[in-house]
């Protein structure tokens, strides 16, 4: 198994865009040397080397994608090694670069958390909007410890890890928050 950290930075990557701190504002003036980051993703990589599961969608998922060439194996002349995508929550930073996923030729195996799915099919929802144009094949996964595999990346099994955490603003559930 391989683990590729697309991005690691927080909500509007680093630099911030509307940041003026001393570390966004050096970076920008090129007075403190530090790297450009993009927002957290990863994706992993089974034995199969030409697949991968991308855990989150960042609102930076293009940029990841071309700085990451074995996403692209070029098979064919609409194609991506990404045979799934694993959502952790429904926060934006975790899953606005859904729709820059929208023209693939196949509908996309999505793995979220009932209380996800809710999130992203009633108050913010990108699911249903993704649905109108590649579709959406929904994997549930169970916060009760059931393990799961991923097609295409059989030989590792996942296994959700139940937290608590504050539900996006539009979340149905925003005031009453569920497991994540």
């Amino acid at each position: 198994m391989k683990i590729r950290v697309l991005g690691s930075s927080a909500g509007g990557g680093f630099p911030q865009w509307n940041c003026n701190c001393r570390n966004c504002a050096g970076v920008r003036a090129g007075t403190i040397r530090s790297r450009v980051r993009t927002q957290s993703s990863i994706a992993v990589q089974g034995a199969n080397a030409a697949n991968w599961a991308l855990i989150n969608a960042s609102p930076d998922i293009l940029v990841q994608l071309r700085a990451n060439p074995m996403m692209q194996p070029g098979r064919n002349v609409r194609d991506s090694a990404i045979v799934a995508i694993v959502l952790v929550d429904a926060q934006v930073d975790h899953t606005a670069g859904l729709l820059m996923l929208r023209e693939s030729v196949r509908p996309w195996p999505i793995w979220c958390t009932d209380s996800a799915y809710a999130d992203l099919t009633r108050g913010y929802p990108v699911l249903s909007v993704l649905g109108h144009y590649c579709g959406v094949a929904r994997h549930r996964i169970d916060l009760e410890g059931e393990s799961f595999s991923i097609d295409g990346i059989t030989e590792v099994r996942w296994r959700a890890l139940q937290l608590t955490g504050k539900p996006p603003p539009y979340s149905p559930n925003r005031d009453s928050p569920l497991p994540l």
